[in-house]
């Protein structure tokens, strides 16, 4: 957050801390700076805390987890809370965070607003995904946090299917035995991707689409029903 900005202080009703606490799944509310003004028990097991003390009036970069140790996650959960507050909207993301935590979650943050109707902070709430394969999910560098809400409608669905792909290292072969598609298929669909962004080869088409957040976008199709499906074969 910018300097020059006040932050408004989060005061939480009983009532909703008492609601809270009583949660299985996870729930944390966060101020416009990233810092945790409310965690419960569910929460501190995610992030493997003892101590209330030990994340709220905290920053992610801040809290002693292995949970935000690796991979920038820190600095990728603030950016999260940062598009939800500057955008207003809510948003979705798959995390796979192996070396902190043994099962894969889905992490929902909507504003959360004070009185006026005026957004002061994130909610941030956790469901854990049920039927998972980890064989089918790790490839090549895969991010940490993998967002369920498409970032714009330059690509369609189904391109961003088979990019998905792609864009994780699977070769254009194994991309075509997953979708039941030629090879051919494929090769069209990427020159298809390539023209439409303007590069010339998948390493141009990597940039463009990390710049654009499609390299961290899930396609719909690959989770349903809490079952995420990469398709039959193992990689």
């Amino acid at each position: 957050m910018e300097d020059n900005i006040i932050i408004p202080e989060i005061t939480l009703p009983k009532s909703v801390i008492t609601l809270f606490d009583q949660m299985k799944d996870p729930y944390c509310i966060k101020n416009l700076e990233s810092r945790y003004v409310y965690v419960n028990k569910a929460a501190m097991d995610v992030y493997g805390v003892d101590k209330i003390s030990d994340m709220v009036g905290k920053k992610e970069d801040e809290i002693s987890s292995k949970l935000v140790e690796y991979n920038n996650t820190a600095e990728e959960f603030m950016r999260q809370d940062k598009m939800v507050c500057n955008t207003d909207c809510s948003m979705s993301s798959l995390e796979i965070h192996p070396e902190a935590v043994d099962y894969p979650f889905i992490t929902n943050k909507i504003p959360f607003r004070d009185a006026h109707n005026k957004c002061i902070g994130v909610l941030a709430y956790v469901k854990k995904l049920e039927v998972y394969s980890l064989s089918d999910y790790v490839k090549g560098n895969m991010p940490g946090s993998l967002l369920l809400n498409k970032p714009d409608d330059f690509f369609t669905e189904r391109q961003c299917e088979i990019m998905f792909y792609r864009l994780q290292g699977l070769k254009v072969k194994e991309v075509a035995k997953r979708l039941n598609l030629t090879e051919n298929t494929i090769n069209n669909y990427m020159q298809t991707l390539y023209d439409k962004a303007g590069v010339n080869n998948l390493t141009e088409f990597k940039e463009f689409c990390e710049m654009r957040e499609y390299h961290r976008y899930l396609p719909k199709r690959f989770l349903s029903n809490q079952h995420i499906d990469f398709g039959s074969s193992i990689i």
